[in-house]
Order: C-alpha cells, then sequence, then structure tokens
C-alpha cells in the first residue's frame, strides 16, 4: 500500500482546452476543497509520473493516493461506507465486475465529463463508471521452450495443441483458478459468452494438468521461469512489461477474437472531494492524461491516442467486456456457483 500526497502555492492552470468556460467553477471549487483521494490497484510506482502530471496541472488540489490491491480496494470502501468512515474521492480499479456491482448498487455519483464525446459507448455506464483503457487480453509463451512457429496463434489452435496431448505440455500450461481469481473468473465468463468452444479448450487444458494460479503475476513468473509453456488470459500490459525484463516471453493477440478489459473510475457519492475528483476524472480521460497512461504501458480508451507497440488491436476481431450491466451476471451468487461447478467437472474430465 502506498500513501503520497503533494501540494504546492502555484495556481492552477488554466481551463483545458475545449472546456466550456464554466470548467473554471469546477477548477476554483477543487482548490477549495484542497484536495482528493484516489484508492487505485494501479501500482504507485507505475503510475507516478501520471500523479505528477496532474499536480503540476492542479498543485493546490492536494492529491493522496493509496494503491490497494482490487478486491481489498472493494472490502475497505465496503467498511468505510458500512460504518459511515470516509474514505475515497476515486475508485480506480482493475475489478471491472465489482465496479459495476457499485454502481449499480447505488453507490456512484454521476458526472458527465466534458471528454465523454472521446469515449466509446462500452466504456461508460450513465456516466457513473468510467473504462480509461482498452486493453487486450492476450496469451504468453516461452520462447525458449516453444519455438514462434509452433505457438497458438487463437483459442482454437490452442485447444488443438492440448488436446493433442504431448508429453512437454502436461502439467505446463498455466492460467487462473477461477475459484481463487476475481479477474480469472471474469474473463472465464467472457470467454463463455464469446464462444461455446471455450468449455473444449478447459477441458484440453485439464487433461494437460492445468497450473491454476491466483493471479497475473504469478502465471507471467511461471511461464518465465518455464515452469510451464503457455499462459493463457493475461492482460497485455502486464504480459509486454514481464517481457522487456524477460525475452524469452512471446506474446500473442489471439487472432480469432481478444477480450478488451478496461480499468474502470468512478466517483462515489460520498467524496468529500467531489470537485477535485472531476478534475482526476477529466485528466484521466483527457489526451494529456491518456498520454501518460500510454507511457505506463497501457493502452488509452480514447482512439485518438495511440496504444502502445504490441498492444494495437487494429484489423483484429476485438471484443469489448462492457462497462455496464452484463457485468452483473457473473456476480448473481447461484450463477457464479454452477460456473464454478461446472468449470470443476470440465477440467476434472471423465
Amino acid at each position: 500500500m502506498a500513501l503520497v500526497g503533494g501540494c504546492s502555492p502555484r495556481s492552477a492552470e488554466p481551463v483545458p482546452p475545449g472546456y466550456p468556460d464554466s470548467y473554471g467553477a469546477i477548477v476554483a471549487a477543487a482548490e477549495k476543497e484542497g484536495g482528493v483521494v484516489v484508492w487505485s490497484s494501479v501500482d504507485h510506482d507505475k503510475a507516478a509520473r501520471l500523479l505528477a502530471d496532474f499536480r503540476s496541472m492542479y498543485p493546490l488540489v492536494r492529491l493522496t493516493y493509496k494503491e490497494l490491491p482490487a478486491q481489498e480496494l472493494d472490502r475497505q470502501f465496503h467498511a468505510a461506507a458500512d460504518h459511515h468512515q470516509q474514505s475515497a474521492d476515486i475508485l480506480w480499479s482493475s475489478a471491472m465486475d465489482l465496479q459495476i456491482k457499485l454502481v449499480n448498487d447505488g453507490y456512484s455519483a454521476r458526472y458527465t465529463s466534458p471528454e465523454k464525446p472521446a469515449v466509446p459507448d462500452w466504456a461508460n455506464w450513465k456516466d457513473e463508471a468510467w473504462g480509461i483503457t482498452a486493453e487486450p487480453i492476450v496469451m504468453i509463451y516461452n520462447r525458449r521452450l516453444l519455438p514462434d512457429a509452433q505457438a497458438p496463434r487463437n483459442h482454437a489452435q490452442l485447444t488443438e495443441m492440448l488436446e493433442a496431448k504431448p508429453a512437454r505440455l502436461d502439467g505446463r500450461i498455466a492460467s487462473y483458478d477461477v475459484t481463487r481469481s476475481a479477474v480469472g473468473y471474469l474473463y472465464f465468463t467472457q470467454d463463455r459468452q464469446a464462444s461455446p468452444a471455450v468449455w473444449q479448450l478447459i477441458r484440453a487444458m485439464g487433461a494437460n494438468h492445468l497450473r491454476g494460479f491466483a493471479t497475473a503475476e504469478e502465471i507471467l513468473r511461471d511461464v518465465a521461469a518455464g515452469h510451464a509453456l503457455v499462459g493463457y488470459n493475461i492482460i497485455g500490459s502486464y504480459a509486454l512489461e514481464e517481457s522487456l525484463h524477460h525475452p524469452d516471453i512471446g506474446v500473442i493477440l489471439p487472432s480469432d477474437y481478444t477480450l478488451i478489459m478496461s480499468r474502470i473510475v468512478m466517483i462515489p457519492k460520498a467524496a468529500a472531494h467531489p470537485n477535485g475528483a472531476r478534475l482526476f476524472l477529466d485528466y484521466l480521460l483527457s489526451p494529456r492524461g491518456q498520454q501518460q497512461i500510454k507511457a505506463m504501458g497501457m493502452a488509452p480508451v480514447r482512439a485518438d491516442v495511440a496504444p502502445p507497440a504490441g498492444l494495437d488491436t487494429a484489423g483484429r476481431p476485438t471484443l469489448a467486456i462492457e462497462v455496464g450491466p452484463p457485468l452483473l451476471a457473473g456476480q448473481d451468487r447461484l450463477t457464479h456457483d454452477l460456473l464454478i461447478k461446472r468449470w470443476q467437472r470440465t477440467l476434472a474430465g471423465p
């Protein structure tokens, strides 16, 4: 967890280009509030340049940044709300379904950002939940142990490779254990909506003794170390960053369909600094903020800011995970339990 604050006596920059003159009132109100508290699942060191840039724009708005794992962020927010305690002005999380459940349960404030016209429809729900990235979900492989020419390029090829049951793949396919990983469960439900063939893939993974993990970091380490040859359903930004440190890691954007996830930002109704929260959200969605997100290795949600090299999905079939009600289906307890049981049975095989 990281707690970071910063302030300066300088006044804020002028109203951003293209914003209405009335936006100056939001800036003035944010300066009067004096701060903004951001809870985020994004690593503080990774976000440091972005945070510094925001501070340079609004030096009279003291920014406090608290880094938390996505599920812990959600738990702490609920705990604070249940006890009527002050928490965050901004929740910024990769747990898309948990964020949408907060909105659905009435915890979020509605705010129409001046940047809304640049945000895809799928990345905004009710002006209360905003997707700020558009990140492909990828496969990875160990290039030292699995030559590029033999690596699967889509879901069907991965299934075929596993069904052939070569000895070198037995116990060497890594992905999430969806009983322990909320994000793994989310991607599994999206795969299920994308193609009924996902059950065939899960069966093939089970036949090859899937190595199941709770986090993407564990999967990446497993493949980098050569314990697994292939890793499945990793956020592309994580995979690319790991490949910089371990050149043996190859990254594949599946050619049949590539899921697109987004990190969701919301402003709680109970925010103590609502105007500071508006400034921060608008900054994240602005071209300037999106360039900083790109510099963090993440694919921006705006179409007018190019993604990092290696994460460009132009010309590929993509399926964006909609920021909205479809994410609630997986949160239904009965549906969740039934899908988990079927996943376990399918993985176990006959």
